[in-house]
């Protein structure tokens, strides 16, 4: 299946970043893109307000967003700073807070309700690695997983 455009959005709306992501599938959480550049899995959630990016390792980057939109060929959401991640030991680490503070008076109220509830929520999620931060990934991340080069037969002399 061919490439689509991945963009993360800033609530003003612009770009703040933009990246090519194959399409995997769709389950129960939503829809998983393989992607490229570092191996691992992205899922934009059928309702939830974040975007989860997983790696073979364990690890996953959850962004606290909203306006999560799947279409083809370009599928957006709008950052709202806020992020939690699970590195590959399982420590869960909430990021960004700073920038959220400074940022917030700017956005509408019900994102900043929407980002606090939503940071905590992940946060509990992670830890306790309810669904989809279990295993749910494990099946897309088999999906991309490397399938490694042909056996090479030597030349005989």
């Amino acid at each position: 299946m061919s490439s689509v455009w991945i963009e993360k959005r800033k609530p003003c709306g612009s770009v703040r970043r933009r990246w090519a992501a194959r399409p995997l599938g769709h389950d129960v959480w939503g829809d998983w893109f393989a992607l490229p550049d570092d191996g691992g899995v992205l899922l934009m959630p059928v309702a939830d307000p974040w975007v989860a990016g997983f790696r073979a390792d364990g690890s996953v980057r959850v962004d606290v967003a909203t306006d999560v939109l799947v279409a083809a060929p370009v599928s957006s959401f709008v950052d709202l700073d806020l992020d939690v991640e699970r590195d590959a030991r399982g420590v869960v680490r909430l990021l960004d807070r700073e920038d959220f503070v400074r940022r917030a008076p700017a956005y509408p109220r019900p994102w900043v309700d929407l980002a606090w509830e939503a940071w905590g929520d992940v946060e509990r999620d992670l830890t306790c690695r309810v669904e989809p931060f279990g295993t749910a990934s494990d099946l897309w991340l088999r999906r991309v997983a490397p399938v490694g080069l042909p056996d090479v037969v030597p030349a005989t002399a």
